[in-house]
C-alpha cells in the first residue's frame, strides 16, 4: 500500500480531529504553518467560489490554487496580515459552531461571522499571544467536538455539548499558556 492509498482510506473526520487537536493544544506553537494554511484555504475558497460563478469548474480550481499560493505567501511575508487572518478565521470557526443551532437567515449568519472575523483579527494584532491562544483553543475544541460527532460519538446535544467544548477549550488554552512564553 502506498501513501496515496493510505491517506485515501483515512476518513475526513479523523483528519479534522487530528488537526483540531493540534490547533486546540498547540495552536500558538504552529502559528506560522497555521497562518500559511489559513491564508491558502481562504484564498482558494474565495477565488474558486467567485471564479466558479463566471468560468467552468476546472478553470475556477486553477484560479483557486493560484490564489491559495499567493494569499499563503502574502500572509507569511506580512506577519501582521497573517496573524489577522489566522486568528480571525479561528474566531469565525468557533462562532460558526455556536451559530449552527441558531435559526438565522444566511445573510445574518454571514454578517455575524464577518464581524467576529474582523474583531478577533484586530484584537490579535493588539494582543498577539493571548488572543491567538484563546482563538486556537476555542476553535480547536469546536473542531474536536464536531469531528467526534461526525465519527458517531454520542454526546448529548445542547448544554452537554457546550460544556464538553468549553472543557476541551479550557484544557487546550491551559496547555498552550503553560508551554509557551
Amino acid at each position: 500500500m502506498d501513501l496515496t492509498q493510505l491517506i485515501g482510506n483515512i476518513p475526513s473526520a479523523v483528519i479534522a480531529l487530528a488537526l483540531g487537536t493540534v490547533i486546540c493544544f498547540a495552536g500558538y506553537r504552529v502559528r506560522k504553518a497555521g497562518i500559511m494554511l489559513t491564508g491558502a484555504l481562504l484564498g482558494f475558497s474565495l477565488a474558486s467560489d467567485i471564479a466558479g460563478r463566471f468560468l467552468d469548474q476546472s478553470t475556477a480550481a486553477i484560479i483557486g490554487v493560484a490564489a491559495a499560493v499567493l494569499v499563503a505567501l502574502f500572509c507569511s511575508w506580512l506577519y501582521d496580515a497573517g496573524i489577522f487572518v489566522f486568528c480571525g478565521a479561528c474566531g469565525a470557526l468557533f462562532a460558526s459552531g455556536l451559530l449552527e443551532s441558531a435559526a438565522l437567515e444566511s445573510w445574518l449568519r454571514l454578517v455575524i461571522l464577518l464581524a467576529v472575523f474582523v474583531a478577533v483579527g484586530f484584537l490579535a494584532l493588539k494582543f498577539v499571544r493571548p488572543v491567538m491562544i484563546l482563538a486556537t483553543g476555542f476553535s480547536g475544541a469546536s473542531s474536536i467536538l464536531s469531528s467526534l460527532l461526525l465519527m458517531g460519538v454520542a454526546i448529548p446535544a445542547g448544554l452537554v455539548q457546550l460544556a464538553v467544548m468549553l472543557v476541551l477549550a479550557a484544557v487546550g488554552i491551559g496547555v498552550q499558556f503553560a508551554t509557551t512564553r
